[in-house]
């Protein structure tokens, strides 16, 4: 008696199709975002990171994070913001999301997409954890990124402000210079109120750019502390600077950045970890992009500068 075996067929693998509209939906997309046109390389990138969002959604739906509460809720309040269901809509919770399941809102809605693919990420780090780093890793970590941790100099000043550019504030600067109060409260008083206040706390040059304009910065971040300088000219009239303290260019110590550089250290393993387990998840679907041209120099895009009445 001869015994027939009977194998079933492998479940054929899962297709991931990126069509040509995608690809200009996504060159698109980043031009609006950014006001950039996308080039080859960076569309190559956009194609590849909607690979992977799809191939995290599509892993989250197996194992069926589509039936947390938090996705049937939301189809629930879908069902019930498009009225597909007549009543009270805590009534017809159930009902609101079956019909929003028929439309396949579970795979369209962004709000849903983004959560799941989130949810599939924080699961693979637990599944995949990364150890911290030791005290040498972050040694290295700190010297190969040093810059990141460079202070830049800061001073610290008063000053007395005399307002308008006109010859009558640059007199009264000078004739204030050439006879100054011994109280640097009383030489302040001397002059005009203003708005920022005449202490500043430590400030690197850009911030001090920021309040009084470049020319001022630059003029006083190169003077010497004790001592009164001036007439400046700043943004908004003269000014005479007295340097209180002065700090320079530094680089912090390893204490005080040790933490952040240790989740920036995990956060890289976490990220090449996950990007690891990407390559493998997509050795189980098949990848079909369309052959087009990827840069996007010569597209037209739409034009949302111009306000539209309607």
């Amino acid at each position: 008696m001869a015994l027939l075996w009977v194998t079933a067929e492998p479940e054929p693998a899962p297709v991931i199709s990126i069509s040509e509209q995608q690809i200009k939906d996504l060159q698109v997309q980043w031009q609006l975002q950014t006001g950039r046109t996308p080039d080859a390389q960076r569309t190559a990138m956009l194609i590849d990171a909607s690979i992977e969002n799809e191939i995290l959604f599509q892993e989250a739906m197996n194992r069926r994070f589509d039936q947390l509460p938090v996705v049937k809720n939301r189809l629930q309040q879908l069902g019930g913001f498009l009225k597909l269901t007549e009543g009270d809509a805590r009534e017809n919770a159930v009902a609101n999301e079956k019909e929003a399941l028929k439309l396949g809102l579970d795979k369209t809605d962004p709000l849903i997409r983004r959560y799941l693919v989130s949810s599939m990420k924080e699961v693979i780090s637990a599944e995949s954890p990364v150890d911290a780093p030791d005290q040498k890793a972050l040694e290295a970590y700190y010297e190969e990124h040093k810059e990141q941790y460079r202070q830049p100099g800061a001073i610290k000043i008063s000053h007395v402000f005399f307002g308008g550019f006109e010859q009558n504030s640059l007199n009264r600067a000078n004739s204030l210079l050439a006879a100054m109060p011994v109280a640097k409260e009383d030489a302040i008083r001397s002059g005009d109120p203003f708005f920022n206040g005449h202490q500043l706390p430590f400030l690197n040059e850009q911030q001090l750019s920021k309040r009084l304009g470049s020319d001022f910065a630059r003029q006083v971040m190169t003077m010497k502390s004790g001592q009164w300088h001036g007439p400046i000219a700043s943004s908004y009239g003269y000014h005479l600077v007295w340097v209180k303290e002065t700090k320079l260019d530094h680089y912090r110590p390893l204490k005080e950045v040790a933490e952040h550089i240790r989740s920036r250290i995990l956060r890289d393993k976490r990220q090449n970890m996950l990007m690891r387990e990407l390559e493998e998840l997509k050795e189980n679907y098949i990848i079909d992009v369309a052959d087009v041209g990827l840069d996007a120099s010569t597209m037209t895009f739409p034009d949302f500068s111009r306000e539209r009445t309607l």
